[in-house]
């Protein structure tokens, strides 16, 4: 009798584990679910908002460019070279971006920033009629004065006149 007694303690001991052992397992699930799930909702400009050292950006069209990051918009990034050389800055459309090369796992969600427009980006380089380099998505190349930005579109003006580029073509603006 006192042996069935231990029998029954080592197995009602040992049920205990395996419940213990198995809700340790559910709250893991649930967590690794959770945070696969909050992930998702994270964008590529969360991640970027948040890169603290230089990164580099392979783009549509072939080109690559580098630097840190100065600010993220909606739907573009802005790059200050490092070094710093003739170009001081790079407006990148994340739709052309291609791969990101150097960015954490830190993450920034929009929600704590004010997010900026492409095309409000740009018009602060129309306003300084900057001379302006941009890399289209298809690998053409332009350079002429920034001269008006619109709602889905800039105006370049080249030395064979004024273009109009919509901003959906646009790669990379440098200046």
């Amino acid at each position: 009798m006192h042996e069935e007694r231990d029998v029954l303690a080592a197995l009602e001991a040992d049920l205990a584990a395996l419940a213990a052992a198995d809700a340790d397992l559910e709250r893991d699930a649930e967590a690794a679910e959770r945070t696969r799930i909050e992930r998702s909702a994270l964008t590529l400009a969360d991640r970027l908002r948040a890169a603290t050292s230089p990164i580099r950006l392979d783009l549509r069209g072939g080109a690559s460019v580098s630097g840190r990051v100065a600010e993220v918009g909606s739907g573009a990034v802005v790059l200050l070279p490092e070094p710093r050389g003739p170009v001081r800055a790079h407006l990148v459309l994340v739709p052309a971006v291609q791969a990101v090369h150097g960015l954490g796992r830190e993450v920034r969600p929009d929600a704590a920033v004010r997010s900026t427009s492409t095309a409000a980006l740009l018009r602060r380089w129309c306003r300084d009629r900057a001379v302006v380099s941009v890399d289209l998505v298809d690998g053409t190349h332009l350079t002429g004065i920034a001269g008006a930005t619109y709602a889905d579109h800039v105006d370049l003006v080249l030395p064979s006149g004024r273009v109009a580029v919509p901003l959906a073509a646009v790669a990379l603006v440098s200046r």
